[in-house]
């Protein structure tokens, strides 16, 4: 008896969960490795392959289960397994026949919604800080807002589109020259949108033990610096000049030593910048194109070991 969409749509939902999570915890156990084997590539090039990772089991779910839909071509990577005397391709029985059945999947979309919910909650406060902001600092002709404040701060702010800030402070202790590679840093931020990649990575790692989940971040996060770091360099027309780029570091360190809580940050970013130069860094072809294999194959397997699995695990847990 075929389902209604209703209930078609919740037990997907309940089904793109259960995998989601068994893959997340998966993926978590192996980003050690997968993060030592994409070193040696440009900073810009790692943060992709970091976001491509960590966005990795809940898009490989709705690959798996799209699969799922298609029978003919999905049941050859299918575990075994029988309804009686049928073994040939079936689509995907995850009934809701019994209380425990019911249970599970209605607990599991109101989960779900409950995390759409804040999801969206969180745009909408980031949208309404940023509108707040705008009203507190003053435009200038070079596209970034000035608060007034003796602060020293530079910051990206928004999602879908993000504005610069500076401090008066910041402003004040900078040379026009170093002003010109900070805002260029937090431009490649607007124009990369990190603030939404971070965002995305965040939530697709919420289910990731919290040690592992503390370690992606905190590496996307000094990727994508260093990344913006090293565009804002290439802006000056002296791809592999760094010197300014510590020089303008070391001042804005100095400058918010007292005040600046993003202090550790800068810091880091320093020692980053500071190996690239010891390294002399060269774009490495082959550690590029190895890494688009490593990432390819691992997209490849968590699909199939998500048709191979999901589809016994889910009917399994839905009886």
């Amino acid at each position: 008896m075929e389902s209604n969409p209703i209930t078609t749509t919740l037990n997907y939902l309940f089904g793109w969960t259960v995998l989601t999570v068994a893959l997340s915890w998966l993926l978590a156990v192996l980003y050690p490795i997968f993060a030592h084997a994409i070193k040696g590539n440009n900073p810009e090039r790692t943060a992709l392959f970091t976001l491509l990772y960590g966005l990795l089991a809940p898009a490989a779910t709705v690959v798996s289960l799209f699969l799922l839909s298609l029978p003919t071509l999905a049941f050859p990577f299918i575990a075994d397994h029988c309804h009686d005397l049928n073994c040939t391709p079936h689509r995907l029985h995850m009934t809701t026949d019994t209380l425990e059945g019911i249970i599970f999947v209605v607990s599991t979309v109101g989960l779900l919604t409950g995390v759409f919910a804040i999801m969206l909650m969180q745009l909408f406060s980031s949208q309404r800080k940023l509108l707040a902001l705008s009203h507190l600092s003053e435009p200038t002709e070079a596209a970034y807002r000035v608060v007034d404040i003796p602060l020293h701060l530079a910051w990206c702010a928004g999602f879908f589109k993000p504005q610069v800030f500076l401090s008066r402070g910041l402003i004040e202790s900078l040379t026009s020259e170093q002003l010109s590679i900070v805002l260029a840093h937090e431009w490649t931020h607007a124009v990369r949108k990190d603030n939404l990649r971070k965002w995305c990575l965040h939530w697709a790692t919420i289910i990731w033990p919290k040690p592992t989940r503390k370690k992606i971040r905190h590496d996307f996060l000094n990727q994508i610096e260093l990344a913006c770091d090293l565009i804002a360099v290439r802006s000056r027309g002296q791809e592999n000049d760094i010197d300014f780029l510590i020089d303008t570091l070391n001042v804005c360190s100095a400058a918010s030593e007292a005040d600046d809580p993003k202090q550790h940050s800068v810091t880091e970013r320093k020692v980053a910048a500071l190996r690239l130069k010891e390294k002399k860094f060269r774009e490495n072809k082959f550690i590029f194109f190895k890494t688009i294999g490593i990432t390819g194959c691992l997209w490849l397997m968590v699909v199939v070991l998500g048709l191979h699995v999901g589809h016994p695990l889910l009917e399994w847990l839905s009886k």
